[in-house]
């Protein structure tokens, strides 16, 4: 007996039976103070507004910034410096906005904070703690510290604290910070803190007396790093520490409890616009300040002027960096790059040059091969290099710097450490070892270079692997005017010897077989010919 196995056709649905539309792309619609800022221009070259043309400005601060070389204010000084100073007058009886600043690295951001808390303080005749600027690290905390210093000495009875975890205690600190009175209780010694999260924190929990409840201003420099953390323990704990911690709409209820609130100001390069970052900041009817751009064939290109609207899906300016700084990628395989870097460093002249590497054992292997090239290459005046990481004493790290400011270093071959915010003087180039995973690292490692108007390249170094991420890296940033820089085969061999004697000099040097540093020979690349 044969069985019937057909199917009847109501019983199943036959997929090429019907057809499919493609699923429409849904549009991100921001809020308007993301998708319609003020723009600041970043032409730092026909800079308009004179050094005594902010007339909020206290004569005293105008003489610091002249004493200082100072002829004009950057754009996003002219914008913000103003800006602050006029909404702290509202201080009494309205909240005051909240404000984000999203501008390329080395276009004046400090100042734009440092200059309108002092104008805004100065007035004050007790001190009170009432202006808290928090950043990621120690070295970027030691460098807002010295600027707040030069200008409030001699000129104003303020004063400002590094909050330091390393070269004092917390009981030592808090001599500094606080005095207790019988009659009145803890008593302010200072008005304005700079530190980081965690030696933040542990006076708040640590230390008896310590309050936020005064607080003016809480600037959070190098913002995107603070909010890319989720775990933001730290930011809550302030939040909860200031005077008034409910929710960002002002009733006249809440007006009347807590007439006065903390005003917060963002800085960074790299802003986020993920509200579910931006919420544990608790921004009150923010404005955001951010760079020019235009749009070209849907991709961003930075420029003086706008030549249409922001679309409401977009972050006008969310990456930006200097007109100044020219970027080009080299392709080699993994085992040429040391000799690659070492001819390009000669062969075009390159001075005052730091060098990004991933790990702090790279930077010290690294370092060492150069060292040994330079030795052994006798057409060449011999390179002055030197390295900073974790490894390296803050005493020695201060002066490496200090020497690579004064040219008396010619490469620092460094981590991750030095890629946020630190302005050292005078850096010509800088090199991406490594090609970095995320857009971000990129900005702010090339942005160590074209600085406050001054000219400056950047040179990623991309092995074939590593070419398709890096491509998604600059499409993420918006990035489309990176130049080829060619190496030749040709180029190389001529320090094929001395690459054999300066590999055998640092293997003999170290207990550990290199990792960047390999036994092969640097191997042909067929990209490289061309």
């Amino acid at each position: 007996m044969t069985m019937d196995t057909s199917i009847p056709a109501s019983d199943f649905t036959l997929i090429d039976t019907h057809g499919f539309k493609k699923n429409k792309k849904v549009k991100r619609v921001l809020p308007d103070w993301l998708a319609k800022p003020t723009i600041v221009s970043v032409d730092l070259k026909n800079l308009e507004v004179p050094i005594d043309g902010i007339p909020e400005l206290d004569p005293a601060l105008v003489q610091k910034l002249k004493n200082k070389g100072c002829t004009h204010f950057f754009p996003v000084q002219n914008q913000l410096v103003p800006w602050i100073i006029k909404t702290q007058k509202h201080w009494d009886y309205r909240w005051l906005r909240d404000a984000c600043i999203s501008a390329p690295t080395g276009s004046g951001k400090t100042l734009s904070y440092v200059l309108p808390i002092i104008q805004t303080l100065k007035t004050f005749s007790g001190h009170q703690l009432r202006a808290l600027i928090v950043l990621p690290t120690k070295d970027l905390a030691v460098q807002v510290f010295k600027v707040f210093l030069y200008y409030i000495k001699n000129a104003f009875n303020l004063r400002v604290l590094l909050l330091e975890s390393k070269n004092m205690t917390l009981e030592k600190e808090k001599e500094r910070i606080l005095q207790y009175d019988s009659s009145v209780g803890w008593i302010d010694l200072v008005d304005i803190l700079v530190t980081t999260p965690g030696r933040l924190v542990d006076h708040l929990y640590y230390t008896e007396g310590f309050s936020l409840k005064n607080l003016r201003f809480l600037v959070l420099d190098e913002a995107d790093s603070f909010t890319n953390i989720l775990q933001n323990d730290w930011l809550c704990k302030v939040n909860d520490s200031l005077a008034y911690n409910g929710p960002t709409i002002c009733t006249l209820n809440t007006l009347n409890k807590f007439p006065q609130r903390t005003q917060r100001l963002l800085f960074s390069a790299t802003l986020t616009q993920d509200p579910e970052k931006l919420k544990f900041l608790k921004l009150f009817e923010p404005k955001l300040f951010t760079s020019i751009v235009k749009r070209k064939n849907t991709q961003l290109s930075i420029d003086t002027t706008i030549t249409d609207e922001p679309v409401r899906g977009d972050f006008v300016g969310k990456y930006t960096t200097p007109n100044e700084l020219k970027e080009y990628m080299v392709l080699c395989p993994e085992e040429n790059k040391p000799l690659t870097l070492y001819h390009l460093i000669r062969s075009k002249g390159l001075k005052r040059v730091i060098c990004f590497v991933k790990s702090k054992i790279e930077v010290h292997r690294l370092t060492r091969l150069l060292c040994k090239l330079s030795e052994f290459d006798e057409n060449n005046l011999p390179l002055r290099v030197n390295e900073i990481s974790s490894d390296i004493s803050q005493k020695a790290h201060s002066s490496y710097i200090k020497q690579f400011s004064d040219g008396k270093i010619d490469i620092l071959i460094c981590t991750d450490s030095l890629a946020r915010g630190i302005d050292i003087e005078r850096i010509s180039c800088v090199i991406l070892y490594n090609v970095p995973k995320y857009p971000k690292n990129y900005i702010h490692r090339i942005g160590r270079t074209a600085r406050a108007g001054h000219k400056g390249k950047a040179i990623t170094f991309v092995t074939p692997e590593h070419k398709e991420l890096f491509e998604n890296v600059l499409n993420s940033a918006g990035k489309t005017n990176l130049k080829n820089m060619k190496v030749k085969l040709s180029d190389l061999e001529q320090y094929e010897q001395m690459y054999i004697d300066a590999l055998k000099a640092v293997k003999s040097e170290s207990t550990q077989k290199p990792k960047i540093i390999g036994k092969k020979r640097f191997r042909k690349n067929k990209q490289l010919k061309k």
